[in-house]
């Protein structure tokens, strides 16, 4: 049982590797355009080589962060140092492999730009990108980074980013369901034993109050809009945003796909595992229920909060997206 496992962690800033740390937290979310990481130093962190601790990295340094248990590590995180604290503990901000597009500046201008055009340009040669073949009509970049315009590309187009081992993937939110791996928890069932606490709920199709409004935004500028979903009143509404030209009809199928994820039998909200096994956001989960046959189902996993420290041990919250 993981209850019984000793915590073991690494964690390496530039050229610094410490085995000692109060603790970490990572961040992962497919939704978001980036993960990051926060690293806890102890107040009694002695010198290395006779340095003290912050002579020995500096902000843009590279960082890894494995975890595990009885000296089994695995990856947890890799990106860069964004920010140092000055207090005790001494609390360090990290960015994911997004740092280096965050440090670019771009002054562009397209009469009518395609996606694969504007990636070509303003991502860096070392790395490698996909995407879908898009026009995104007339843009205009001025003075933004990389790691901006693909913000920007998020917010006008619905086209959402994700960088992994110097891989660039770009499309529409659902287009990251593709779970890489898949897990499986144990709900009421102590032989497993592999879950910590959960705060999932089991909903039916007909319990959601919930409408999409959907915005297909042509290339010169026209937007074709429809609304699907509950016509309630108090309805939750959440807008769609799609790069066109789409008619009413293609954009209506688009909408309706969306939502055949979003509405479905089966469990909502979170649900704990311990530090192993490594689930990441874009995993997906198979969730048994001991009780209930039935009810279990397999979901891409949307995000995932892992925390290391003394007080809590070694856990990963994973929050359920749609149902696979």
């Amino acid at each position: 049982m993981l209850l019984y496992l000793n915590m073991t962690s690494q964690v390496r800033l530039g050229n610094v590797l410490l085995d000692n740390i109060s603790g970490f937290e990572v961040n992962e979310n497919i939704l978001e355009m980036s993960n990051t990481a926060k690293i806890t130093i102890p107040k009694n962190y002695g010198k290395l080589a006779g340095k003290t601790i912050l002579e020995q990295f500096k902000v843009g340094d590279k960082v890894t962060i494995d975890a595990g248990y009885n000296g089994e590590l695995g990856r947890d995180f890799t990106g860069y140092v964004r920010e140092i604290g000055t207090d005790l503990p001494l609390v360090i901000e990290c960015d994911d492999e997004t740092y280096p597009l965050r440090q670019t500046n771009y002054i562009k201008s397209y009469k009518n730009a395609t996606l694969k055009q504007v990636l070509t340009d303003i991502i860096p040669p070392s790395i490698t990108f996909e995407c879908p073949a898009v026009t995104l009509g007339k843009l205009q970049i001025d003075n933004a980074s990389a790691f901006v315009v693909l913000q920007d590309l998020i917010q006008k187009y619905g086209l959402y980013s994700r960088l992994h081992d110097g891989h660039l993937r770009v499309g529409l939110a659902y287009d990251f369901g593709g779970a890489s791996k898949q897990y499986n928890y144990y709900l009421n069932d102590p032989e497993h034993g592999n879950v910590k606490k959960n705060n999932l709920k089991y909903k039916r199709k007909e319990d959601y109050k919930i409408r999409f409004k959907a915005i297909a935004i042509s290339p010169n500028g026209k937007k074709t809009t429809v609304t699907v979903g509950s016509k309630e009143t108090d309805a939750n509404e959440r807008t769609l945003n799609f790069a066109g030209p789409m008619t009413e009809v293609q954009l209506r199928e688009r909408a309706l796909a969306v939502m055949s994820k979003t509405v479905f039998d089966g469990y909502t909200g979170d649900i704990t595992g311990f530090g192993r096994p490594a689930v990441h956001a874009g995993d997906s989960l198979v969730i048994h229920n001991a009780d209930n046959s039935e009810m279990a189902g397999n979901y891409l996993i949307e995000k995932v909060d892992i925390t290391y420290n003394d007080s809590d041990g070694y856990s990963r919250k994973s929050t359920l997206g749609y149902k696979i």
